[in-house]
């Protein structure tokens, strides 16, 4: 058993009986997939198609456009902007004081319905088994909130997804999907072609002006982050410019990052990250969880080490 203190949700190890076609109807019942808001019941528009799938495996990255309904959009971007509207004490601001804030929520899905319907209905879990093709099983594990207001000069520092993840495997997948108009200008990602295969972690970075963030990454067993923004012209970048109905598809080893939204309007984002059946629980020392600051108003699931992600906290969505 595993779950966060402030996950609202009851009854969540949902058992089935009976035959086994029934058994899609026994796991519907389970309260875990219980909303208590409408919710869209559109898919995709269309799947990820191979030249997507093979610049993902390729880059690292891939830009998928026109594939998120627009219900799921404006369904979304409300719920982005209730959450920031709220700014609960567990959320983030990335600015420097006195600036426009760059906002962030980890598990927004515990917070609002929107969220969860999102994770757990809405269409990210079939972009996850086109994309890996090799899942039995589809599990989400998080979600998290990036939005930067009109004017929010705050970059992200260059960094990989992997040594924040207590996971192990090959079998995982972020996926990053904009509610507003992404530009270059705008704070859209670039991520360094290529750079999930080099064979190397580098150690994680944070935010300077959030000490407590920064301090948890500091005895990490890997590598220094070169400094790619001084080299930047000699490496291949993608630069995910975007819209709304687009997503982003990234490797949790594929150095990214962002500048500063130097324009007039929104950069809201949710990112949410899936695993396969194979992934495996590793809680190693530069983990999320240990990020107090970060992760304070969850708590760590009591795992095997080595084991099944699977439970309360971390559902399997698909099939």
């Amino acid at each position: 058993m595993c779950g966060p203190e402030r996950l609202w949700l009851h009854g969540l190890t949902g058992h089935c009986e009976g035959p086994a076609h029934r058994a899609k109807e026994c796991r519907m019942r389970s309260a875990i997939l219980d909303i208590d808001i409408t919710y869209p019941a559109s898919g995709l528009i269309r799947p990820v198609s191979d030249e997507e799938r093979a610049a993902y495996e390729r880059d690292g990255a891939a830009i998928v456009k026109g594939v998120i309904p627009q219900d799921w959009v404006d369904f979304m971007r409300a719920g982005v902007a209730r959450l920031i509207e709220q700014s609960d004490p567990s959320s983030q601001n990335y600015a420097d004081d006195g600036d426009p804030r760059f906002f962030s929520l980890t598990f927004p899905w515990m917070f609002d319905d929107a969220f969860k319907a999102w994770a757990i209905h809405g269409p990210l879990k079939h972009v996850t088994r086109q994309v890996l093709t090799d899942v039995t099983e589809v599990i989400f594990f998080y979600d998290q909130i990036f939005a930067k207001e009109p004017g929010a000069t705050k970059p992200t520092p260059w960094h990989q997804d992997l040594p924040f993840l207590p996971v192990k495997g090959d079998q995982q997948i972020r996926i990053w999907v904009p509610f507003d108009k992404v530009t270059a200008d705008g704070g859209a990602i670039h991520y360094l072609r290529g750079s999930h295969k080099w064979g190397v972690i580098y150690h994680p970075v944070g935010f300077k002006n959030i000490p407590a963030i920064t301090d948890t990454y500091l005895n990490s067993p890997y590598e220094d982050m070169p400094d790619f923004e001084a080299d930047y012209g000699k490496y291949d970048w993608l630069v995910a410019e975007a819209e709304p109905g687009d997503l982003l598809l990234h490797h949790p080893r594929t150095v990214h990052g962002s500048l500063g939204n130097l324009t007039n309007n929104f950069r809201r984002a949710v990112t949410s990250f899936y695993v396969g059946d194979q992934a495996v629980w590793n809680p190693h020392v530069a983990n999320m969880f240990n990020n107090k600051s970060l992760t304070g108003h969850v708590t760590a699931p009591d795992l095997e080490v080595g084991g099944p992600i699977e439970c309360d906290m971390f559902p399997k969505v698909w099939p």
